[in-house]
């Protein structure tokens, strides 16, 4: 009988056949035709023909990327012809731009954007994070998990370094110059990124490292929506150094002091109570660093969003909440977010609109004694031995001489911080004539913030105090800028085929800071937190205040013919106080072009496949004028100089630091080329390869000792930047199933080409340590030390590499199982002049892939992040060494070089950090490859059917899991992160680490 019906259905079908085309005629390849409310279907051919059986009076689906779907019913056996219509609001797709937005297929300059989409649903506590690796040539180094973070914690660079001053991008929020570290990442509704001069020089001087531009959520017509959003998720550390347990240590000592000719200090009874833990507060093996991770990581953040309104007006509130609790007790961040947004027609002819964003932060993070900060708990966890008790038997405290970071964390020593932000905008939009408009928008964003930073005195035991008294240091900080801009803009379309749009404006900007610090010492008790109980006894004070203004005049030019021919010209002239009469103003010009040659009839062959190709070309200039101070052209006077008067020693003021009156702008001039390529309107290919070079770079120039003031700036360095950049995007859909890949590609090669007068390099010397450079020829942030080449194996060998003799490092000479350094100038003899540039620790590549589909209401996404061509180093108690109670080594010192282990992965021990192979003589044996591959985010989520949900007055609820950081590949130091930042103190293993993040959210609307 089955067999039966089986048979007589299949004869009741009909084996149909069709076309699909688009509104000119032109096949649609790869158009999915489904039989409706089946699995039922099959994909149109390269002429868009289909053939399906079906049975009659089914209907069929017909869809495709960039169309409408259509629906047809069958009714015979002829063929069915079927036209697409282009869904104009993707083809219509616009990005912001300066002051304005845009087509983005009429773009001629180098725009990149992320949408809501791309941020929604995940569990962010910084805007940063959500676009690290999304777009190329934007690089963000995230390398703490810290909560609290600002801006000034995730590195932002956008194509590359181009100056010795501070490279960090405008940031420009709803049209006025701001942060993006207090955003709510659910109130955003675009960020576009403005990459090269074509696009970003109508902001002129502000804009010589790129432009972010974030655009919040606005309220539409319709009637109210409800939109609630929430995440619960659990912090814990990414990598973390792995060292040595106290039998290992015990055992690599002996062996260290016998290579130093001396006795063993520990028995092999030692060992083995260290190893078995019977004698746990003699014979201790303390694990530091799960006694610091205690904190519980968890993190919650919830935002609820009203929006609509009506034809004559329009809404958007938002409320936020943050809370982030670090890995480590007494680290957090409690954030509220605040937002209104409002846009109102009282007239055909008058459009108003209003922003108004707060937002309250409370961070908190430990201290120690005397002035000790948060990340000196990161350099005693590295540091302290695991034969340091952390409590003794009879409850006091075991210690170093550096402390115990434990007991400083259970005494609640912390450090408080409150900010609050403010940012008002308005614009009134008056339309003078049909095509003619003017624009008056006035903004308004202040900060205050006051920190309060108590170093409790600690006691180990009855005999010890650490710290001696309480110390308090409050500091008061406010600043406001204003500024307003006054905008012309007239739209005219001739025969339907010439489109001109012209803009222009005047900018006006003030901006001031107040700060003030006051300190005092010895509270009677530690449960006190105001100046006020302290004594007066070296009390300190300090305060001051600045003022910084700007007038600027701007325009911008667009035309195109049939959207074929595309050119635009910028401009702005910008004049700032920071400058003397003379040199104050500068001006910024650029013009782009494009050329949509898919539109071409000689492109009519290549339609099918490459159904859209435009060609951009760009040149223009930028500038910058932020350098340290606000007056580098104003001869000050310093106080508390001391002259002698009447044979007495009496206080004065003088002038000791030189001043430049002739500064003026950096100048970055930037040319490039694109490419836009869509292939069978699935697959987004943008190229694009760009030459920018910063030249009257800002730098301090050092002064002679006879001249007796201190150094100036001068406009003398010049770096250069180039590079190439790629992303790709395709959508499909296979049956039901909606799918996408995407990934993006950046190389940037970065070069100093001048060092002005000093010299051609600059050497970071810091506690006799010289680990880095800048040098002419090469990248900025370059690591400078001595080339290796293996082990020495013999004396005889060290020998023959030096003959002439070398340089002692930590007062010793080279013995077998030493590094071998190349005595790179020939010369006979190692010292100083064969050090060489090892590599850069900013990535010349960047990359990023991204994953995702939808079945039925289930969706999931994958993406995946990482840099290449890149260096990092980690010495001292990052590297660990031999040394009894205040250090301790890593596990890779137990491959160390013996006579039986020649090819081991480390040279041979010593005692000390301080020593001819140690990694406090630079070299690139400790330098390792820093590239990595990370899986920033998997999300799962599944949607409720609406036949579920509208049952309950409710529109959409999703739910979902994401993972951050879950994964990391790489090839550098065991157990390091290879983001690690890269100062002095942060080589030394001293940060806040990054974290990996599990969490479970809920999106519902009503």
């Amino acid at each position: 009988m089955v067999a039966l019906w089986t048979s007589l259905h299949l004869m009741a079908q009909t084996a149909i056949t069709g076309n699909v085309k688009d509104v000119s005629g032109e096949p649609i390849i790869g158009a999915s035709v489904m039989v409706t409310g089946t699995n039922n279907g099959c994909v149109t051919d390269l002429d868009g023909n289909f053939s399906l059986k079906v049975d009659k009076g089914k209907e069929l689906t017909i869809s495709y990327v960039g169309f409408k779907s259509k629906t047809v019913k069958v009714s015979g056996n002829g063929p069915i012809q079927v036209t697409l219509e282009e869904n104009n609001a993707l083809l219509n797709e616009v990005v912001v731009v300066g002051f304005g937005t845009q087509k983005k297929a009429n773009l001629t300059g180098s725009v990149s954007s992320v949408s809501a989409e791309d941020l929604g649903n995940r569990s962010l506590t910084s805007v940063a994070m959500g676009i690290e690796g999304k777009m190329p040539g934007v690089q963000i180094k995230n390398n703490t998990g810290r909560p609290g973070v600002d801006d000034s914690d995730n590195a932002i660079r956008i194509r590359g370094t181009g100056t010795f001053n501070n490279a960090s991008p405008m940031i420009i929020v709803d049209g006025m110059e701001s942060t993006m570290y207090n955003l709510d990442p659910n109130d955003i509704e675009s960020i576009s990124v403005l990459k090269d001069a074509a696009s970003a020089s109508i902001y002129g001087s502000k804009a010589a490292n790129g432009v972010i531009i974030v655009t919040t959520k606005r309220g539409k017509e319709g009637k109210a929506q409800i939109n609630y959003a929430a995440t619960f998720g659990w912090q814990r550390r990414t990598n973390s150094a792995k060292y040595v347990n106290s039998a290992e240590y015990a055992e690599l000592t002996n062996e260290a002091r016998a290579n130093e000719g001396m006795a063993p200090l520990y028995t092999a009874e030692d060992i083995q109570k260290f190893r078995d833990g019977s004698d746990p507060y003699g014979h201790p093996n303390t694990d530091w660093f799960g006694l610091m991770y205690r904190g519980s990581g968890f993190q919650m953040t919830h935002n609820l969003n009203i929006s609509g309104g009506s034809k004559d007006i329009r809404y958007m509130t938002s409320v936020g909440y943050t809370d982030q609790n670090g890995i480590i007790k007494n680290f957090g961040n409690d954030r509220y977010n605040v937002r209104l947004n409002l846009d109102a027609n009282p007239s055909k002819r008058l459009e108003l609109s209003m922003s108004m964003a707060y937002t309250r932060e409370n961070v908190t993070k430990p201290t120690g004694p005397n002035s000790n900060d948060y990340n000196y708990y990161f350099y005693l966890l590295s540091k302290l031995s695991p034969m340091v008790p952390c409590y003794l038997e009879n409850g006091d405290y075991g210690y170093i001489g550096d402390g115990n970071p434990i007991a400083w964390l259970d005494a609640n020593s912390k450090a408080d911080q409150i900010r609050n932000n403010l940012q008002l905008v308005g614009s009134l939009k008056y339309t003078i004539l049909p095509r003619l408009t003017f624009k008056v928008m006035s903004s308004y964003k202040a900060y205050s913030g006051e920190t309060h930073d108590m170093h409790k005195a600690v006691r180990y035991n009855a005999n010890y105090v650490h710290g001696t008294v309480d110390k308090l240091t409050e500091n008061l900080y406010s600043d406001f800028r204003f500024s307003n801009d006054y905008i012309l803009e007239y739209t005219q379309t001739f025969d339907k085929a010439h489109h001109f749009h012209a803009l222009g404006g005047y900018h006006t900007e003030y901006f001031r800071d107040h700060g003030i610090d006051a300190y005092r010492e010895d509270f009677p008790n530690s449960d006190l937190y105001d100046l006020n109980a302290a004594g007066t006894k070296n009390q300190t004070s300090a305060g001051s205040r600045h003022e910084l203004s700007m007038l600027s005049w701007f325009g911008r030019v667009n035309y195109d013919y049939l959207g074929r021919y595309l050119f635009e010209a910028n401009m702005r002239y910008d004049g700032t106080s920071r400058f003397a009469k003379g040199h104050r103003w500068g001006f910024f010009p650029s013009v782009s072009a494009g050329w949509r040659f898919s539109d071409e009839k000689f492109w009519e062959p290549l339609q099918r496949v490459i159904d859209n190709a435009k060609l951009r070309l760009s040149w223009g200039q930028l500038g910058n004028q932020d350098i340290a101070g606000y007056y580098p052209t104003v001869s000050t006077l310093s106080l508390d100089q001391m002259y002698p008067f009447g044979g007495v020693i009496r206080p004065g003021a003088a002038t000791t630091k030189a001043v430049n009156k002739k500064l003026k702008w950096e100048t970055t001039t930037t040319w490039g080329a694109g490419l836009d390529l869509t292939f069978f309107n699935r697959l987004n290919v943008v190229f694009d390869y760009y030459n920018k070079t910063t030249s009257d770079i800002l730098m301090p120039v050092t002064t002679p000792m006879t001249f007796a003031l201190t150094d100036y700036y001068d406009n003398v360095g010049k770096v250069r930047n180039s590079g190439i950049e790629l992303s790709l995007d395709y959508h499909g859909r296979v049956g039901k199933v909606n799918y996408n890949v995407g990934g993006n590609f950046a190389y940037n090669k970065n070069k100093i080409l001048n060092m002005g007068s000093g010299g051609d390099q600059y050497i970071y010397d810091t506690n006799n340590a010289c680990y880095a450079i800048m040098r002419k020829g090469y990248p900025m942030n370059s690591f400078f030390g001595y080339k290796t080449d293996g082990y020495f194996q013999s004396e005889e060998e060290i020998k023959a590499a030096y003959p002439n003799g070398w340089t002692q490092f930590g007062g010793r000479d080279p013995e077998p199982g030493d590094l071998k350094y190349v005595d790179t100038n020939k010369d006979g003899k190692l010292d100083a002049n064969d050090r060489q540039v090892l590599g850069s620790w900013n990535p010349a590549i960047t990359f990023g892939f991204n994953l995702g589909a939808d079945w039925k209401g289930f969706d999931i996404a994958l993406f995946l992040q990482g840099a290449a061509d890149v260096k990092g180093y980690v010495t001292r108690e990052g590297v660990g060494y031999i040394n009894g109670d205040a250090c301790k080594p890593t596990t890779m010192w137990l491959n160390h070089w013996t006579t039986d282990n020649r090819n081991a992965k480390t040279p041979r021990l010593i005692v000390g950090m301080e020593g001819w192979s140690m990694p406090t003589t630079t070299s690139d044996f400790w330098m390792q490859d820093a590239s990595y591959l990370r899986l920033k985010t998997l999300q799962i989520g599944y949607t409720l059917p609406k036949s579920i949900i509208t049952k309950i007055g409710l529109t959409n609820v999703r739910i979902f899991y994401t993972g951050e950081n879950l994964l990391t590949f790489t090839g550098f130091m065991d157990g390091m992160d290879p983001e690690a930042p890269v100062t002095n103190d942060n080589l030394r293993n001293n940060y806040y680490p990054q974290t990996r993040t599990n969490s479970f959210g809920i999106n519902v609307t009503f």
